[in-house]
């Protein structure tokens, strides 16, 4: 075949799609040095020639960063603490009123769990969302990893949680250093000393509370693999990423495109135990000795990288978009290995009224006049 007709068979399979006219409200707007997957999707929307309509930003603070973003969104509204699901429900009926929703994608780790119960609600008012049950929610959570991976087969570091600094020095007794100190919602540092050690266990309970968790560095590099399951529990895509460059607090900076069949296998596996739906990021270490892969986070979304998976040929959040609306999706074709991103940082200017307006009424209207949304 030549090479004009294997790049048409390509167009074929991976572009010609119906065009899908609805509206998306999404979370996880902040794109600091801890950035949430927000920009990512509402870009992978923006750039795939198969949507239409509007995206409103769901924040939690005027300072999330994505919320003056006018390429990306065309309305903010600012959110109750979704921990509060009838506050969070109610809100979003407010915005119902002038604001047609069509699907409701959440971002953030600690939106789902209170989320998860309100599914029938949200479809009440015509807000469709692709949200794993509550069990499969629960088997997720960092504190139940150890006891899932042992259950089940997998590989998994040793980890601990404790309520009290001085339960550290014990724990890193045995454990060693470096140790990986992280939130049982959010956050994850290593710390070389026990010093350190002290110090994130103090800045993560402030900010995510008790128990914090402790847990074995196994040494070697990170891979995640960000999937997208639909209602029968079927992969529909899955992206491999090899992180090559980390913040110091080990969030991927920039990081490439990869396939191995051995990791895939073993995702597959893990999302079949854990009974999936919708969006999930699996986080693995391979250890640098035994080639062993080690997960190290199951995330309940997809990863801030999410956009390298448009651009390396399957857009999975467009497919999760499509499948929120109710389509019956074939697994995606196979994507494009070797794809390099690499983030940076880019200084926003806006009128400071933006800043004004959101923190006085609640939303700002990025749209223009002459933007029309679906109804």
């Amino acid at each position: 075949m030549s090479g004009n007709l294997l790049n048409l068979s390509y167009l074929i399979l991976t572009r010609y799609h119906p065009l899908i006219k609805c509206n998306v409200a999404l979370s996880g707007l902040n794109a600091t040095d801890d950035p949430a997957p927000g920009i990512a999707f509402a870009r992978s929307l923006r750039e795939s020639g198969e949507w239409q309509g509007q995206i409103f930003g769901l924040a939690y603070d005027a300072t999330e960063t994505g919320i003056y973003q006018d390429a990306f969104f065309d309305r903010v509204f600012m959110m109750p603490d979704p921990l509060l699901p009838e506050l969070f429900f109610n809100r979003l009926q407010q915005i119902c009123v002038n604001s047609n929703i069509h699907v409701l994608i959440p971002s953030l780790d600690y939106e789902l769990i209170g989320l998860s119960s309100l599914t029938k609600y949200f479809k009440g008012i015509g807000i469709n969302t692709l949200i794993p049950s509550a069990p499969a929610l629960r088997n997720h959570l960092k504190t139940k990893l150890p006891d899932f991976c042992s259950i089940n087969g997998f590989k998994s570091p040793q980890q601990m949680s404790i309520v009290h600094p001085d339960s550290i020095y014990s724990v890193v007794a045995e454990l060693g250093l470096p140790v990986v100190v992280k939130g049982v919602i959010h956050g994850s540092h290593i710390a070389y000393s026990i010093n350190e050690a002290i110090i994130y266990f103090h800045k993560i309970r402030q900010r995510w509370g008790a128990p914090v968790l402790l847990q074995e560095y196994i040494p070697g590099e990170e891979y995640n693999t960000d999937c997208l399951v639909d209602r029968d529990r079927k992969v529909i895509g899955a992206v491999q990423m090899k992180k090559l460059a980390l913040t110091d607090k080990g969030k991927g900076w920039s990081g490439v495109t990869l396939y191995d069949k051995s990791l895939m296998d073993l995702c597959f596996a893990i999302i079949d135990k854990l009974r999936w739906v919708g969006p999930i990021e699996l986080e693995f270490v391979k250890h640098g000795r035994s080639g062993d892969y080690y997960l190290l986070e199951i995330n309940p979304r997809f990863g801030t990288w999410i956009y390298l998976s448009a651009k390396a040929g399957q857009n999975l959040p467009l497919a999760a978009v499509r499948l929120a609306l109710g389509e019956r999706l074939k697994p995606l074709p196979m994507y494009q290995t070797g794809k390099m991103f690499v983030r940076y940082s880019l200084d926003k200017v806006c009128p400071l009224s933006q800043l004004a307006e959101i923190m006085t009424t609640g939303e700002l209207d990025l749209s223009g006049k002459s933007y029309k949304g679906i109804n």
